[in-house]
């Protein structure tokens, strides 16, 4: 019995897997809001290194409109930083933001968006409404679509 209490604790919450513009939404299916946890794209095939990818992706965030750069790690692959998308939808403006990690290997890389959040008014009031995407609310397919085509800029530098 305590083995089953134990393995409760640790599993994650109920979460479901969403396709969505060719990439995959985990949702918080748990919550009647159904709050999106994670976005992942595709595993892209390119032929270079996992240092070149990530040294070439923190040139490529200079480039790609709010977008900053965190912290990197060449020889592991890894790459942190953050995306910030102002996008219109339901008569208003808003701004989405998220979480963006580059894992990279040898000939290959992804990106995964966390922490997918929005925020009435274009962002440009700190007294604005916001909190997470949810699959439950209205429009926010345009906030994830908004963030998506962030990192397809993102994808397409490392192509050229």
């Amino acid at each position: 019995m305590l083995t089953w209490v134990m393995l409760l604790a640790v599993l994650p919450a109920l979460a479901e897997d969403v396709p969505f513009n060719g990439r995959t939404l985990q949702v918080d299916a748990e919550q009647e809001a159904r709050p999106i946890l994670r976005m992942a794209s595709s595993r892209y095939s390119i032929n270079r290194s996992a240092e070149q990818l990530v040294n070439q992706a923190q040139a490529c965030l200079a480039t790609v409109a709010g977008a900053t750069a965190g912290t990197a790690d060449p020889a592991q692959g890894s790459l942190q930083g953050s995306l910030q998308v102002n996008y219109r939808a339901r008569f208003a403006s808003f701004t989405a933001r998220s979480q963006l990690r580059m894992e990279a290997g040898n000939g290959y890389f992804q990106f995964v968006q966390t922490d997918l959040t929005e925020t009435q008014d274009g962002g440009t009031d700190a007294n604005a409404q916001g909190g997470p995407i949810s699959q439950k609310a209205s429009g926010w397919e345009k906030a994830v679509g908004a963030l998506a085509q962030s990192e397809d800029k993102l994808v397409d530098c490392l192509y050229r």
